[in-house]
């Protein structure tokens, strides 16, 4: 058979369809990224999207479709199999490793999909199911930090393995000094190889989180990681006040560290103003917000 794979609008490689591609490949299935000229030559199509807002791909394939991906379907999920085989990286062009250790989450976040998709956390993978020694590793864990062990274990490894790596979300309110030196590990072989920003994210999305962000803060000090070195997604508009997410920004800027401010609404004037004043750095060190706002 001949499979098509379609990433509708993944921003990084798609993890999914590059399992999917060496699944079949195993299978004697002959695999490539879908061109919608030569439609009528394939078996299956996979399609995959992240977002249900981003625009839909039109074309009317004359075969077989499955389509997941947060954009599409939360109950579509690749097979035990196919979600532990090593990802065939060159289908999509991807030059570094790319997995998850874990699924799931000890939060419930109203806004995020995940505790509703993949729920408790709970270890699935290996670091080597899928990273063979690449230089870089980017983890997609979307709460790693909730399992402490875990963690340090991973830090301990990828640090004497000499590898940097890309954290997508951890959980500033669970961090204890522990885990902050082995993050410090981390990042000072990260320093030393070149890399020094954008590897590792927090979050700070709700104001009442505020005592256990300053602690968790205090505790990546005292476990000798450069709190500038971090970047805090800082959401706003779901269920704050401007007056709380200025509040937000500005205890962050005090303490040293990197606030990004993440848009619930991209529509709205008020969040797309404030997210430009943040995000832009050389207008946020120098300028008040009143003085920007008028």
């Amino acid at each position: 058979m001949r499979v098509g794979l379609l990433p509708v609008d993944s921003l990084i490689p798609n993890l999914a369809l590059m399992r999917l591609s060496a699944w079949h490949k195993a299978q004697g299935d002959e695999v490539e990224i879908a061109f919608p000229l030569a439609a009528d030559t394939y078996g299956r199509v996979y399609r995959s999207k992240q977002f249900d807002y981003t625009v839909d791909d039109m074309v009317p394939w004359p075969c077989e479709v499955v389509s997941g991906g947060t954009g599409y379907d939360l109950t579509t999920l690749l097979t035990p199999e196919q979600d532990t085989i090593y990802p065939d990286y060159p289908i999509l062009s991807c030059d570094h490793a790319l997995g998850r250790l874990t699924r799931g989450c000890i939060r419930r976040c109203p806004w995020c999909v995940v505790w509703r998709q993949d729920g408790k956390v709970r270890q699935v993978a290996e670091l080597e199911d899928f990273w063979r020694g690449q230089d870089r590793i980017r983890l997609l864990d979307d709460n790693l930090t909730a399992l402490p062990d875990l963690f340090i274990k991973t830090c301990a490894e990828i640090s004497a393995r000499k590898a940097q790596v890309k954290f997508e979300s951890l959980d500033i309110r669970l961090m204890d000094e522990d885990m902050a030196r082995a993050l410090a590990g981390v990042r000072r072989w990260m320093q030393e190889s070149g890399c020094t920003r954008g590897a590792v994210h927090f979050a700070w999305d709700t104001p009442a989180d505020e005592p256990a962000v300053r602690r968790g803060i205090e505790a990546l000090k005292a476990g000798g990681f450069p709190i500038w070195a971090a970047t805090f997604y800082v959401l706003i508009g779901f269920n704050t006040t401007p007056e709380e997410d200025l509040h937000r920004a500005m205890v962050l800027k005090s303490l040293g560290a990197d606030p990004f401010v993440m848009p619930f609404d991209k529509t709205d004037p008020y969040q797309r103003r404030f997210a430009r004043y943040v995000n832009h750095k050389a207008i946020f060190k120098t300028v008040a917000w009143e003085e920007y706002d008028r």
